[in-house]
């Protein structure tokens, strides 16, 4: 995409070398879902977003003179979301209710024990086998393990005290069945840590003069961070890491080299 052809207008002789689909942004409760380019040419660095949220349009557009940039600071990488693991745990919460409570009603309701322990065992087996056919990014896999721990808790069928028995006991008939559940009880713990491990993305540009930082990508970052609770965070395009691999020789040659930087830029 070049951003002089389509979104902002050309200064007086004014032409691309480079465009990058930086990062993009997605966040569902605000409806938001752009993308982000940067675009360099022979007299600006150019960053902007355009996008669509519920209320409207949005655009986010910031620039800076070639020869006043004096310093990129850039990010690639993840953060860990708390409130993504609140969440995930919250929706595994519901099948640990659900789940014993409906395989015990369907127990009664069938006055079969047989039936009860085929259909908790199908259960059990079949979701924690689906969970690692689903993306450890998607909240779906922690509730399929937790499906199947809801399962293995109705076929133990014990209070905790009991629970706690046959733990320190190490013996009684449901020892080896509480151990399995122990097990999956922790590898659902593991996928609603790995869910909230999130993609990121920053970019800084700084010009001469100053703290002026004219082009800024925010990027959620930290454990806690203020961003990923107020601000939608900037995510990774598709050029973002070939971005971060060339975009201070891109700038340093066309500062000092001028109009032969710029042709040796636009033939790579």
């Amino acid at each position: 995409m070049d951003l002089l052809a389509n979104n902002v207008v050309p200064a007086e002789g004014e032409s691309t070398v480079r465009t990058y689909h930086c990062t993009y942004y997605r966040e569902k409760m605000l409806g938001l879902k752009s993308g982000g380019f940067l675009g360099i040419t022979n007299k600006r660095v150019i960053f902007q977003a355009a996008g669509e949220i519920s209320s409207g349009g949005s655009l986010i557009q910031s620039e800076v003179p070639i020869a006043d940039v004096s310093g990129i600071n850039s990010y690639k990488g993840t953060y860990f979301n708390l409130f993504a693991v609140i969440g995930a745990l919250l929706l595994a919460g519901v099948a640990l209710m659900l789940i014993p409570a409906i395989l015990t009603g369907l127990g009664y309701l069938l006055e079969s024990y047989t039936i009860f322990k085929i259909v908790g065992w199908l259960l059990a087996i079949g979701a924690f086998i689906g969970s690692f056919l689903v993306s450890v990014k998607m909240i779906w896999r922690t509730f399929l393990v937790a499906v199947s721990a809801g399962a293995l808790l109705g076929l133990a069928g014990v209070e905790a005290l009991d629970f706690i028995y046959a733990l320190s006991s190490g013996g009684g008939s449901n020892f080896w069945l509480l151990l399995l559940l122990v097990g999956t009880f922790i590898y659902m713990f593991i996928c609603a840590i790995w869910y909230g491990r999130r993609p990121t993305f920053s970019l800084e540009i700084n010009s001469r003069g100053g703290s002026s930082t004219p082009i800024r990508i925010a990027s959620a970052g930290g454990f806690l961070s203020a961003v990923a609770v107020n601000m939608p965070n900037a995510l990774p395009g598709k050029d973002a890491e070939k971005m971060l691999h060339e975009i201070g020789a891109l700038i340093t040659d066309i500062q000092t080299l001028g109009d032969y930087g710029i042709a040796k830029w636009k033939q790579n």
